[in-house]
């Protein structure tokens, strides 16, 4: 089937305002295997909407010669709600301004939703198993009754992408170098996606729990497992978050340089015809994401950091400087803040005005962390 272009109408947010996904498809409806790709969800991390509209041309001339060998669906932003969120020229994409939360968060679990609809029709057939575990997902997202405006955002975004095989969401930091939430057991047949984009971090995660979108579209099938451990459940899909570096890396360039890495892989994975070549060394080890230490400010004050992004830091060294602009005193005008191990610097935020308990900086190291001893605020 040739490309075509859907509109899917949203909530309207008011008497006279429209609002509406913009879906691109390309390949045979129902063809296997089917990947969803969609940039923005948070609507003010822009560097995936250039990687998605620089693929849109090649996959339509791919499609044209039928190299598409599934069904690929593209969403090139996938927030028009967030994309509204600007206040006296500041864009806020990342939460609904109505109070319906981080527009990546609270996303239904559907395991007992599908479990009442298929529970008691699985079989030994894995196949079929699995095309009545995605039929099930999508009437229990058809009987969910989302309410409010980015309760319906959401429902519409799982109804594209819940019964896909390959899941990309793509994202980025304030500041940062390119890098990788990756489902851990999928890391042995996939690692060659965190080569082809030159990732320095690659965090692993696990896929039976949480809210996030990404994990949407797997929860439930570990929970089914669980359920129903006498049925033969397959394994969930393969979903990746892309951190593509920070918010103002929005270039052309980089854009091209990624579209091309996401080509390859998919061309190896068996998507799209053509021969990508072996993948590139990898860059970086993978790293769990519990071994994620999130930088927290002490004290309120200005940032002042000790050393560049993606430098390799050792546990204690200082990463940045918590200043107090009125302390005369230069010394005890600055507070440190150490790491707790040894590893890559990853991200920062964009804003250098911290508050007490404000996380500010990421670095991924080899072993999981406890808590912090401070509260720790997220933005």
């Amino acid at each position: 089937m040739p490309h075509s272009i859907e509109t899917i109408p949203l909530m309207s947010p008011g008497p006279g305002t429209k609002r509406a996904l913009t879906v691109h498809r390309f390949g045979n409806p129902g063809a296997r295997p089917k990947v969803y790709l969609h940039a923005a969800l948070h609507a003010d991390e822009l560097p995936g909407t250039l990687v998605l509209n620089r693929m849109l041309g090649w996959l339509k001339d791919a499609d044209a010669r039928g190299e598409v060998n599934g069904e690929i669906v593209v969403l090139p932003y996938a927030n028009p709600v967030g994309l509204a969120s600007q206040i006296y020229g500041y864009h806020l994409g990342r939460y609904d301004l109505d109070g319906d939360g981080n527009f990546n968060r609270w996303y239904p679990d559907l395991t007992d939703r599908i479990a009442g609809r298929v529970g008691n029709v699985l079989g030994d057939d894995m196949e079929e198993n699995r095309r009545l575990i995605r039929d099930g997902a999508l009437a229990a997202l058809d009987d969910w009754r989302a309410e409010g405006e980015a309760n319906v955002l959401r429902k519409a975004l799982l109804t594209l992408s819940v019964d896909a095989d390959y899941i990309f969401d793509l994202h980025c930091h304030g500041q940062a170098v390119q890098y990788l939430y990756f489902p851990a057991d999928y890391w042995e047949t996939h690692a060659d996606l965190a080569a082809e984009l030159g990732c320095r971090v690659v965090l692993l995660y696990r896929t039976d729990e949480g809210t996030n979108f990404d994990v949407a579209s797997t929860v439930f099938w570990h929970r089914l497992r669980e359920l129903l451990p006498e049925r033969v459940i397959p394994s969930p899909p393969f979903t990746t978050t892309l951190e593509l570096r920070g918010q103002p890396d929005v270039d052309e360039a980089l854009a091209e340089r990624d579209a091309r890495g996401l080509w390859r892989f998919l061309q190896r994975h068996g998507v799209i015809a053509g021969d990508p070549g072996q993948p590139p060394e990898p860059v970086g080890a993978p790293t769990p994401l519990e071994g994620v230490d999130h930088a927290v400010a002490p004290c309120a004050g200005v940032l002042s950091y000790a050393v560049e992004l993606g430098a390799r830091l050792k546990k204690d060294d200082v990463v940045a400087w918590v200043v107090d602009p009125s302390e005369a005193d230069f010394d005890k005008a600055r507070t440190p803040v150490k790491s707790r191990t040894d590893g890559v610097f990853f991200g920062r935020n964009l804003s250098m005005l911290v508050r007490p308990g404000q996380g500010f900086a990421s670095i991924a190291g080899p072993e999981p962390l406890p808590e912090p001893d401070l509260p720790y605020i997220d933005y």
